[in-house]
Parts: structure tokens; sequence; C-alpha cells
């Protein structure tokens, strides 16, 4: 049996997990700060324009 194929496929396929793991969080984080930052800016112009 070849040893080899098995520690490739468990090296990448960590590696490739990590990588999409990150991504999907800096993702979540993006999403996160841009609604917050939106958030922010419509409170900024609802106080500068009251009614």
């Amino acid at each position: 049996m070849n040893y080899g194929w098995i520690e490739i496929v468990l090296f990448y396929g960590g590696a490739i997990s990590f990588g999409v793991w990150q991504w999907l969080k800096m993702d979540r984080m993006l999403k996160q700060t841009r609604a917050e930052k939106a958030a922010r800016e419509a409170a900024e112009r609802d106080s500068d324009n009251p009614g």
C-alpha cells in the first residue's frame, strides 16, 4: 500500500480546509464591518437632517 497518497490527502485536505475556513471567517467579518459602517453613516445622516 502506498502511504504517500494518504499523507498527501490528509495534509492538503487540512491546508485547504484551513484556507476555506479563514476565507469564510474574513467574509463574515467584512460583512459585519460593512453593516456597522452603513448603520453608523445612516445614523449620522439622520442626525444631520432632523426632519
